[in-house]
């Protein structure tokens, strides 16, 4: 499952009841993790340190600025990045911020969503 790269495994035997008791404690584990729930100022903050590090793709010449995230719904965690041109974000610089989210917030073992989206021109008709 290349969506899940952190998904626990655990090989057990119900006919001899070896490991059993451990997974009820994975079980709790990827639980967390999927009504995991992070704040709005860390995210924004998150994204201006990503952004400085790895800037999206150029967009027509001009950059594609990510101008802030917002968790949107848990289960399973759910994020909606505003950003200048969503259309011109490729898939790779996408999974780039999964990747980045999943590893500085802890959600490793959950899928991750994230729906780029665009602000409304005032000045277009």
């Amino acid at each position: 499952m290349a969506q899940l790269p952190d998904v626990p495994v655990i090989t057990m035997s119900a006919l001899k009841g070896k490991k059993v008791d451990q997974l009820m404690d994975r079980m709790m584990t990827v639980y967390k993790h999927w009504n995991t729930r992070v704040s709005t100022g860390k995210l924004n903050r998150w994204v201006a340190g990503v952004e400085s590090r790895h800037p999206a793709p150029m967009a027509q010449g001009r950059p594609n600025r990510l101008r802030y995230i917002a968790q949107i719904k848990t289960r399973p965690p759910t994020f909606a990045m505003w950003v200048s041109k969503p259309k011109d974000i490729p898939g790779s610089y996408k999974r780039y911020v999964i990747n980045t989210l999943r590893e500085d917030f802890d959600i490793g073992q959950s899928p991750i969503r994230l729906m780029l989206r665009t602000s409304k021109n005032p000045y277009a008709d």
